[in-house]
């Protein structure tokens, strides 16, 4: 019994560090890509850009309970969350009234930014497919906002001066309806 012990610990010994594929030990550091090299940028910009809008409605549930953004992420529990490609911290700087969270990747360009609810990116033409969606979730965060300020939801888009926003595919303007809207007539938007 004391036998098979000792093989299978040594199986595992030897496995273990058989199955590393470079000399990196775990006190090497994992030094960010920012020269872009295999395509890193692409393959953490979806991840880092979720970053930004959890920053941004943390930023809004904020507002709504101190009246003011915060300053820091600090102030919203997320300190040291950082861009995954350049494993730098996001920069967020708020006031009374309006923020902004942007990619700290030093070079350009980087993941984009997101300015009082509104991303970046959502005039980038490679994003055709992922548009509609940003749209309706900065007008969800201007929802929210808009919530925090008046203690109610806005009746139209108008009030959040989006009226003006259409669906890239469709061309058609966004529906946007009240929870009266709903209550009244459940049925109708199910």
């Amino acid at each position: 019994m004391r036998s098979f012990t000792l093989i299978s610990s040594l199986i595992f010994l030897i496995l273990s560090i058989a199955c590393t594929s470079t000399g990196d030990d775990v006190t090497s550091p994992a030094l960010p890509n920012l020269l872009n090299e295999e395509n890193d940028l692409d393959g953490f910009k979806w991840e880092c850009r979720a970053n930004m809008r959890t920053i941004a409605s943390q930023a809004v549930m904020f507002f709504a309970n101190n009246s003011r953004y915060p300053k820091s992420l600090g102030e919203i529990g997320l300190a040291g969350l950082a861009c995954p490609a350049c494993g730098l911290t996001y920069q967020l700087a708020g006031t009374e009234f309006v923020f902004y969270v942007s990619c700290p990747m030093p070079v350009y360009p980087n993941h984009g930014y997101i300015d009082n609810g509104v991303p970046s990116w959502l005039h980038d033409p490679e994003l055709e497919e992922y548009r509609c969606r940003e749209k309706m979730e900065a007008i969800a965060i201007q929802a929210a906002i808009f919530f925090a300020n008046n203690s109610r939801y806005p009746e139209n888009l108008e009030e959040l001066g989006m009226e003006s926003y259409k669906c890239p595919t469709c061309g058609l303007s966004y529906n946007y309806y009240t929870y009266e809207d709903f209550a009244a007539n459940p049925a109708y938007y199910i």
